[in-house]
C-alpha cells in the first residue's frame, strides 16, 4: 500500500511548524486561542527578522482579522473573539493607527508569575478531575466543573488578608484603562463598532490630563450613551472638571 507519509528517522526534515510554547498545552484558554498566539507568535518572528520595531524596539505585527481568518480557515467573528480572549489574558496586545488601518498587534511572552495565573485555574481542576477507574461511572464535564477549587480559595482568601487586590487587564495605547472580560463584553453588545474608539479616548484622555475614574466601564458607557443621545460619533468628551465617576 502507498502511503503519502515515511516514517521518521535520524536524517528526516521536519516540515514548516508554528512555535507552540509549553505554557500553552496548560493555559486556561480554548483550543483555537492557543492556536491562534501559536500563529501570531510565528508572525512576530517573522516581523522580527524584517526589522518591524515601533520607536521603544517592540516588534509588533499588522495581520488584519480577514487575513487572519484565510490563513486559520475560521469566521472572522471566531478569530476576533480570540484575539479578545488572548488580549484578556495579557498575551497580546492591540493598538490602533488610525481611521481605516488595521491594529498593530504586539505578541507579549509571559514571565513566570504570568505563566502561573494562566495554568492555576486549569491545573487545580485537573487535579480534581482524576480518570476514573474500570467499573467507575465519570463525572460529567460540567460537574467537575462545578467542584470546589481550593487552590484559588485559598489564593483568594490570602490576597484579601494582604490588601492585594488583582486588577483587570491594562488596554488602551498608554495601558491605563483597566476592564475586566466581563466588562468588555457588555461594552461590545452595547457598543458594537466604537467600543474600541471609547477605550483609546479613555487612554488618551487620562493620559494627558492626569485624571482618574473610579470605573473605566462605567465612564466609557456614560460617554458613549451621551454621544448617542446627541446623536454624535466618538467626540471628544470628557467630564467637567472636578466630576468622576
Amino acid at each position: 500500500m502507498n502511503t503519502i507519509a515515511d516514517y521518521m528517522t535520524a536524517d528526516s526534515k521536519l516540515p514548516p511548524y508554528l512555535p507552540y510554547p509549553r505554557f500553552l498545552m496548560e493555559a486556561d484558554l480554548t483550543q483555537f486561542s492557543k492556536l491562534l498566539y501559536a500563529v501570531l507568535l510565528d508572525r512576530a518572528n517573522l516581523s522580527l527578522a524584517n526589522g518591524w520595531q515601533d520607536d521603544e524596539g517592540q516588534i509588533y505585527i499588522v495581520f488584519p482579522i480577514c487575513k487572519i481568518a484565510n490563513a486559520v480557515d475560521r469566521s472572522p467573528m471566531t478569530v476576533k473573539n480570540a484575539l479578545t480572549e488572548l488580549e484578556t489574558a495579557g498575551l497580546i496586545e492591540r493598538r490602533r493607527q488610525g481611521f481605516s488601518l488595521p491594529n498593530r498587534i504586539y505578541v507579549k511572552i509571559p514571565d513566570g508569575q504570568d505563566i502561573v495565573l494562566l495554568t492555576d485555574r486549569k491545573l487545580s481542576h485537573r487535579g480534581k478531575e482524576t480518570c476514573p477507574t474500570d467499573g467507575q461511572k465519570a463525572v460529567p464535564m460540567m460537574d467537575r466543573k462545578l467542584s470546589p477549587n481550593n487552590m484559588s480559595n485559598n489564593n483568594l482568601r490570602n490576597s484579601n488578608l494582604s490588601g492585594v487586590r488583582e486588577h483587570p487587564p491594562a488596554r488602551g495605547r498608554y495601558g491605563n484603562v483597566f476592564l475586566t472580560e466581563a466588562e468588555v463584553a457588555e461594552l461590545q453588545a452595547d457598543f458594537p463598532s466604537v467600543w474600541q474608539e471609547y477605550i483609546e479616548r479613555l487612554s488618551e484622555y487620562m493620559a494627558s490630563t492626569g485624571k482618574t475614574y473610579k470605573s473605566h466601564a462605567a465612564t466609557i458607557r456614560r460617554w458613549a450613551k451621551e454621544d448617542r443621545r446627541k446623536g454624535k460619533g466618538v467626540s471628544d468628551y470628557s467630564c467637567k472638571e472636578g466630576e468622576s465617576l
